[in-house]
C-alpha cells in the first residue's frame, strides 16, 4: 500500500515506512496581539501572527526478519535527518508542497520484526505552496495585466522586467497596494540625465579600441579579442615573459572627465590551484598616464584564492592602494564570475566586488565596497581613457577562464536647480521579489529610489490586476507560487 507520505526532501518515501496515523491542526496556531484601551472594554485589535505548523506521524517499520529493523532505522534515520527545512509531499495533496524538518524524539520501540515510533515534522512557514506559475509582463499601456491566484491565502509575486527607455519615476500596482520610484512632478522640474553613459560595452567586438602599450609590472604580449560577448586573450597565448605578461586594449571616453563610476563584469575561474592570472582594468589621463585601477589576480600556487585590489593614483609612482583582500578568507572570490567597480565622487574614491549567480544576483558572504577620501587632493586629475588587460605570470599556467564584458563608464554630474535625475535607464533590469521585500537593479539592492509610502505587491485569492505608470518595458515577467493554509 502507498505511503500517506510521498516524498521528503525529494525523495520518495521508503517502502518499508508504514505510516498509520497522522495528526494536524485544520489551521496553525495564532496569536493575536492588542492594545488595551484605558476605562473601554475589551482591547484594540492590531494583528494577528500565524505560528509554526507541526505534522505528527505515528509509524511502522515492518521488516523481513527481526534483525533487520535496526538497519531499516538507519535508513530512516538518513531519509529524515536535515539541517534545514525539506519539502515535504503527501500523497492525498501531491500538488502542495510543505517545507518541514523533524523536529524532538524520534523513539523506535522494537517488537520482533516490526517497529512503532512516531515523528513530528514541523513546518516554521506554515503555508502549503503549490508549482511556481509564470506569466509574461508585456504591457502595451497602463492598462492592468490579469493573473490568477487559485491559493487560498494571498500570494506574493516575483516580478522582473527591462526598461526601453529613461524614466524619473517608475510605478507597478495592483488595486490595493503599490511601489513607487521617484518623485518627479513634470509641471516644475526636469528630468536630466546626471549620470551619461560614455561606454556602455558588452565586449561584441574590440571596435573603437586600441591596443594598449604599458601594463603595471609586466609587458604587453598577444592580443586581446573578442568572442561575441567578453574580451580575452587571443586563442590564450598570452606570450613570453619573466612576469606579468598578456594583451591589453584602450578606449577613450572622448571628453575628460572628473566625477566617475567605472564597472566591468569579470570571469576568473581556475581549473586547478596552480594557474596564476590577473584581470586589471585601469583609467588614464588625456596624456594615457595611469590615474588609477582595479584588479582581481591569484599569485598563489598552492591554493584557488584570487585577490581584489584597488588605487588611487598610479601604482610605484605615488599611488594609494585602499583595498588589497581575499574576502572574509582566502577562496571567496574563487570560480569568479561578478563585477568589480571603482569610482570618484569628488574627494571620495570607492570600490567594490561582488560574485554574482546564475540569475545575476550578488552572492552574500562575497560583497565588499571600501571608501578613501583623497583629502589632500593628490588624487583628482580627470579620466580619458580606460584600458583593460589580462595577464599570464612566468612559465606559470594560467588561470583557464579570464575575460572582461559589460564595460560601463558612466560620469557623475551635480543636480542644478529643478533638475532629477533617472530612476531607470534603457536597458536596466528591475527585479522585485515581494515575498522577501528583495528590490534588484541590474542584479544589486536598489532601494534609494523607492517612495516611503510604498507597499510590496500581494495577490489576493482569485483575480488579480497588475500595472505599470509605463508600459516602456520588454522582457518582462510575473511569477509566484500558490499557497494554501
Amino acid at each position: 500500500m502507498a505511503s500517506a507520505i510521498k516524498s521528503y526532501a525529494g525523495v520518495d518515501t521508503p517502502a518499508f515506512f508504514i505510516v498509520e496515523k497522522i495528526s494536524f491542526e485544520v489551521l496553525p496556531p495564532s496569536t493575536i496581539k492588542s492594545l488595551d484601551i484605558p476605562r473601554k472594554a475589551g482591547a484594540y485589535f492590531i494583528n494577528k501572527n500565524l505560528g509554526i505548523r507541526t505534522f505528527s506521524v505515528e509509524f511502522s517499520i515492518k521488516a523481513d526478519t527481526a534483525g533487520n529493523v535496526m538497519y531499516y532505522a538507519d535508513d530512516l534515520a538518513e531519509w529524515l535527518n536535515y539541517d534545514e527545512p525539506q519539502p515535504l509531499i503527501f500523497r492525498d495533496k501531491p500538488d502542495q508542497t510543505y517545507y518541514a524538518i523533524v523536529s524532538g524524539n524520534s523513539d523506535l520501540t522494537k517488537f520482533s520484526s516490526t517497529g512503532k515510533g512516531k515523528i513530528d515534522f514541523v513546518c516554521l512557514d506554515p503555508h502549503a505552496y503549490g508549482i511556481e506559475k509564470e506569466y509574461s509582463f508585456a504591457p502595451q499601456n497602463t492598462d492592468p495585466i490579469m493573473v490568477t491566484n487559485n491559493g487560498n491565502t494571498p500570494a506574493y509575486p516575483i516580478l522582473q522586467m527591462q526598461f526601453t527607455k529613461n524614466l524619473p519615476d517608475f510605478s507597478v500596482m495592483t488595486d490595493n497596494d503599490a511601489l513607487i520610484f521617484g518623485d518627479f512632478d513634470a509641471t516644475t522640474q526636469t528630468a536630466t540625465d546626471l549620470k551619461p553613459l560614455y561606454i556602455d560595452d558588452t565586449g561584441a567586438s574590440t571596435s573603437g579600441w586600441t591596443n594598449g602599450v604599458t601594463v603595471d609590472g609586466g609587458v604587453v604580449t598577444g592580443t586581446l579579442t573578442s568572442n561575441g560577448y567578453s574580451f580575452q586573450q587571443g586563442s590564450k597565448d598570452y606570450g613570453t615573459g619573466s612576469n606579468w605578461h598578456g594583451g591589453s586594449l584602450i578606449k577613450s571616453l572622448g571628453k575628460q572627465v572628473q566625477d566617475f563610476v567605472l564597472g566591468v563584469r569579470v570571469g576568473f575561474q581556475s581549473s586547478n590551484i596552480n594557474q596564476l592570472g590577473r584581470v586589471e582594468v585601469y583609467l588614464l589621463d588625456i596624456n594615457g598616464n595611469k590615474i588609477g585601477k582595479m584588479a582581481i589576480r591569484d599569485g598563489h600556487t598552492i591554493g584557488d584564492y584570487p585577490n581584489f585590489e584597488a588605487w588611487a593614483g598610479a601604482v610605484g609612482n605615488g599611488g594609494t592602494q585602499f583595498i588589497n583582500t581575499y574576502g572574509d578568507y582566502k577562496g571567496v572570490f574563487k570560480n569568479f564570475e561578478g563585477i568589480i567597480r571603482i569610482g570618484r565622487d569628488g574627494l571620495k574614491w570607492y570600490c567594490y566586488i561582488a560574485k554574482l549567480d546564475k540569475n545575476n544576483k550578488q552572492i552574500p558572504g562575497t560583497i565588499m565596497r571600501k571608501e578613501y577620501w583623497d583629502r589632500s587632493k593628490k588624487y583628482q586629475d580627470k579620466v580619458a581613457a580606460i584600458q583593460i588587460h589580462i595577464a599570464q605570470n612566468s612559465t606559470y599556467a594560467p588561470v583557464n577562464v579570464m575575460y572582461v564584458s559589460n564595460v560601463r563608464f558612466s560620469e557623475i554630474l551635480s543636480a542644478q536647480t529643478n533638475q532629477v535625475d533617472y530612476v531607470f535607464r534603457t536597458n536596466d533590469i528591475l527585479t522585485i521579489d515581494c515575498n522577501t521585500n528583495e528590490i534588484l537593479k541590474n542584479g544589486e539592492p536598489y532601494y534609494e529610489a523607492l517612495d516611503p509610502s510604498s507597499s510590496f505587491l500581494k495577490l489576493d485569492k482569485g483575480v488579480n490586476g497588475i500595472s505599470v505608470s509605463d508600459p516602456s518595458i520588454k522582457n518582462g515577467t510575473i511569477k509566484f507560487n500558490e499557497r494554501w493554509l
